[in-house]
């Protein structure tokens, strides 16, 4: 009975589109972040080195260019998957779950973390997110802190959104835990794995073992100490027959999570019964076993690095959200670029001293560091104590200092230095 239906990218976002399948195909599959990093930083030395060895001209004035490319290349990609990731969030496009409205049943994601730890949508835009994609459940489930779930819900019942909101947190210590419906933050610095389960229980909650296949416990342990439920789908990862077998085995509640932090196409939800309408009642249903876990088998892979399909199964989503779009921008690019490159042959370049490239490498450095430092601290659930800045504001930053550090590195690069025109070394 339920069906998904995709909405197309709008036709004034083409400019948008190249970067935004560029950066989407460079970024996907990965099981942590942390490969993320390794790689994006292996393609930025990469860039450095080649200019490094092939630009003509004095070490000291090709040092300079190398490591201002390097450092642009590093800010356009960590910058630029920022930003896709929180457009593919905002925009109302992707694929979207159709419930009939006679059904007996609404769709759950019991696993949501939102910017008051690192999602890229604030705990009221992952409400609406959830409603316009076909859910009528959300359990946020920030790290370590049930915030998020306090602000959604009070959101909720001001605007009367017709969604289920479930406050809670993820626990994030040696093994992770959704834990639904506890009213106080639960940290690893004060509770271990047995202990935050039991706690969680004393304050009414219910306590899901979060991606199992990651635990750095037995699963053996874990039902030992009294979790009631495990994730055996989380966004892209669907756990393998052995689990799934547990869970029946040990009457343990199944559920389908997105682990949403931001996307465009989700592929899992949990069904509850249409009664499930407040944090309660839902809580009973899944202790009742009244759910079940409901997910698009051809795009979920078992757990582990699957690049191949990962990248195949990437590229077929975003083919569906409109690949005219796409060619659209790149037409629009190549014209652009076509104009430049006309442009750049009657523009005389000028002497610069090295004043002028100490300078250009010092600002280039800065707005690299400023970036940089708005980015992480936007995103970094560590520096979510107190205040932090809005990830619209560290986005809007790096759209103008990004393409600012590449021109910069544009006058560097091919203006001429005298000492470097007065060795004969550079070519005109």
């Amino acid at each position: 009975m339920v069906r998904t239906e995709w909405r197309r990218v709008p036709l004034w976002l083409a400019p948008i589109e190249p970067f935004r399948w560029l950066i989407s195909l460079l970024s996907t599959g990965y099981p942590h972040a942390k490969w993320l990093a390794v790689v994006y930083g292996f393609l930025a030395l990469a860039v450095g080195l080649t200019v490094f060895w092939r630009w003509r001209t004095l070490w000291w004035h090709r040092t300079l260019v190398a490591t201002t490319v390097a450092l642009n290349t590093l800010l356009t990609l960590a910058g630029g998957y920022i930003a896709v990731s929180w457009l593919h969030s905002v925009l109302p496009v992707g694929r979207h779950w159709v419930v009939p409205s006679e059904a007996p049943f609404i769709l759950a994601n019991l696993h949501t973390h939102t910017t008051q730890s690192n999602g890229f949508l604030t705990p009221e835009q992952a409400l609406l997110w959830h409603y316009r994609r076909g859910y009528r459940v959300v359990a946020i489930t920030d790290s370590n802190t049930v915030r998020g779930g306090e602000l959604a819900r009070s959101f909720a019942e001001r605007t009367k959104l017709p969604i289920t909101v479930l406050a809670g947190e993820e626990f994030r210590g040696s093994t992770h835990l959704v834990l639904l419906n506890i009213r106080q933050d639960l940290s690893p610095r004060h509770f271990d794995v047995p202990a935050a389960i039991a706690e969680a229980k004393r304050q009414g909650g219910f306590v899901i073992a979060a991606h199992p296949w990651t635990s750095r416990h037995h699963i053996a342990d874990l039902i030992a100490w009294g979790i009631e439920g495990m994730e055996i789908a989380n966004n892209a990862t669907l756990a393998d027959e052995r689990l799934r077998k547990l869970c029946q085995q040990h009457r343990l509640t199944a559920v389908a999570s997105l682990d949403f932090r931001g996307g465009y196409r989700p592929a899992v939800a949990t069904v509850l019964p249409r009664e499930a309408t407040t944090p309660e009642k839902v809580a009973q249903a899944l202790r009742e076993g009244k759910c079940a876990a409901l997910y698009l088998p051809p795009h979920l892979s078992p757990p582990g690095f699957q690049p191949l399909q990962s990248w195949w199964g990437e590229l077929c989503d975003l083919w569906r959200t409109g690949w005219m779009v796409n060619l659209t921008g790149l037409l629009f690019w190549f014209a652009v670029l076509w104009w430049w490159r006309q442009r750049f042959r009657t523009v005389r370049r000028r002497e610069q001293s090295w004043r002028f490239f100490i300078g250009a490498s010092l600002f280039t450095l800065a707005a690299f560091v400023l970036t940089a430092g708005l980015g992480v601290w936007a995103m970094g659930r560590e520096f979510k104590e107190g205040w932090f800045p809005p990830l619209p504001l560290a986005i809007a930053v790096w759209a103008v200092l990004c393409p600012a550090n590449w021109w910069m590195w544009g006058q560097m690069a091919f203006a001429f230095a005298p000492a470097v025109r007065q060795s004969g070394r550079c070519r005109t």
